[in-house]
């Protein structure tokens, strides 16, 4: 079927998006609304990161944070992530934005080591100690007693299970209170977000099993995970793994972008379920199920339920400064009401990545 040409308003999204006049902010920016010291902020990073890193390959730090702040790529993992997060002195809630900008999903409170890290970042107690701690509350007799694999499926219950820990953790003012928590908590820890999962495959499931679905979906074949994939959430993104030419902007937007196989790892439990994974699968399938609010208009209800929806799995909130956030909100708001969210947003994503406008970009 051949798709509705971009209307207008979409258009002028994509346009605003391009042009940096969407209001977004990038990584660099938002190190620098962070951080409150004096020296030039590359200077500090790289002496902090280079003194985590018992003073070794100051040089290789120096090039890594001089990437960071001219947007050409972000932090590689978690750990790193957390690294800035203590160098820069942040709280909770501040480092929350970090994780969530670098590697998609905010703190893990149900992961007992990022659970000691959030501790300390409450406490303002550094990096150095923070390990310590890590490793003197994290050692081989509470692992024993955790499954990383997750919540096996025949055990499964319905509770927000990192909700509850969070809930219960914020009361943990000392070490030693920390030091029980974790002991006691120990059967509700795991690797992986288990309340993501349980959405990521229902949603899933409605795009490879529709005949299964209470959603309301037309009666299709089903489909194997690699047609779902190209079917509904591929929505014109390139496959090549290039990204000269790219700007943040189309980097941030493709990064982390589901393939047949990142979903195959995900459905099999072999990595964790991603937030734009599950921003998406929510695009492709409507919010798996008819709209219940009838006061609120399907605008006001889709960004709400996709905030309730993250909320619960332990991921930022939907944040229009963040350009594929600004696409999902747009996607939302624009157009017709009655047409599909989907629809909407593999126009602007063609057009985004179209040869025309990536030339214009170089």
């Amino acid at each position: 079927m051949k798709q509705k040409k971009i209307t207008v308003q979409e258009m002028g999204a994509v346009e605003a998006l391009l042009a940096g006049k969407a209001g977004l902010w990038s990584f660099s920016h938002l190190l620098c609304q962070v951080y409150k010291g004096d020296l030039p902020l590359a200077v500090f990073l790289t002496e902090r990161l280079t003194e985590y890193e018992g003073g070794k390959e100051r040089e290789k730090t120096a090039r890594k944070v001089r990437n960071w702040l001219h947007d050409r790529n972000l932090p590689q993992n978690r750990e790193e992530a957390f690294k800035i997060c203590f160098a820069l002195e942040l709280d909770e809630e501040q480092a929350e934005e970090i994780l969530g900008m670098t590697v998609e999903s905010g703190i893990h409170y149900r992961n007992p080591k990022e659970l000691v890290y959030a501790y300390c970042l409450r406490k303002g107690i550094g990096y150095m100690q923070a390990v310590q701690m890590k490793e003197r509350l994290c050692g081989q007799s509470l692992l024993k007693q955790i499954s990383f694999a997750g919540i096996p499926p025949e055990e499964r219950q319905p509770l927000n299970l990192t909700g509850y820990v969070q809930r219960k953790f914020r009361s943990v003012e000392t070490e030693e209170e920390l030091a029980r928590f974790l002991e006691s908590s120990a059967a509700r820890f795991g690797r992986y977000h288990n309340t993501a999962y349980r959405k990521f495959c229902r949603m899933l499931d409605c795009l490879i099993r529709p005949e299964t679905s209470e959603s309301g979906m037309p009666q299709e074949h089903s489909y194997s995970i690699r047609k779902a994939v190209e079917e509904y959430l591929r929505m014109g993104i390139p496959y090549e793994k290039r990204s000269s030419g790219y700007t943040w902007v189309h980097r941030e937007i493709k990064r982390h972008w589901p393939s047949a196989k990142s979903i195959y790892l995900m459905r099999t439990r072999k990595t964790d379920v991603d937030r734009k994974t599950l921003l998406l699968l929510y695009i492709a399938t409507e919010g798996d199920h008819e709209m219940q609010t009838e006061e609120m208009k399907p605008v006001e209800e889709h960004h709400r339920r996709m905030d309730l929806m993250l909320s619960e799995c332990g991921m930022p909130r939907l944040n229009g400064q963040k350009p594929f956030d600004y696409l999902v909100l747009q996607a939302v708001r624009g157009g017709e009401e009655d047409e599909f969210i989907s629809l909407k947003m593999e126009r602007m994503i063609r057009k985004i990545f179209s040869k025309g406008d990536m030339e214009e970009e170089k």
